[in-house]
């Protein structure tokens, strides 16, 4: 087991195993080379009111990028805790990672290889995109839930045919 000086850390994981949507977005966009761009997102959402002010003060001791929505309309306050910025998700989920069990495998390949293929522009040019898909495709399959797509590798096949 990892050592942990920050009870936060392990708690939070928890909570990203099984209360997060970790999601790769993929949607059309007219201002890309390709018409389409791609969205990396953590959504934890939360009825607990302490539990968001401790994600949040958790988010600024480490200077990550986040934003909150909120529903107050609701018979119950219920809150969602949003990280989408690229640098900032990494940055979160790599310190959740060595306490997550059920989404390790899939946080590993999302910032070891998706991030950083996608900050080294993999996603603008068509082939670099189909490959960068494969792993998007292999990251959905790890991680679960909220990650059904419209946009999945075999409609770029077909779209695109074959771009060698």
């Amino acid at each position: 087991m990892v050592e942990c000086s920050d009870w936060r850390t392990p708690y939070i994981a928890g909570l990203v195993d099984n209360h997060a949507g970790i999601v790769i977005t993929v949607a059309k966009r007219s201002d890309s080379r390709i018409g389409f761009g791609i969205q990396t997102q953590c959504r934890i959402k939360l009825s607990a009111k302490k539990s968001l002010d401790l994600l949040t003060s958790f988010c600024e001791a480490h200077e990550i990028a986040y934003r909150v929505d909120s529903d107050r309309e609701t018979t119950y306050d219920s809150y969602q805790l949003i990280v989408s910025r690229r640098d900032s998700l990494q940055t979160f989920l790599q310190l959740v990672v060595p306490y997550l069990v059920v989404r390790d495998d899939a946080v590993d390949l999302l910032c070891e290889t998706i991030i950083p293929r996608l900050n080294d522009g993999d996603h603008r040019e068509k082939q670099s995109f189909l490959s960068l898909m494969e792993d998007i495709e292999t990251f959905r399959e790890r991680v679960g839930r909220a990650n059904r797509a419209k946009y999945d590798l075999e409609f770029f096949q077909n779209e695109w045919g074959d771009i060698s």
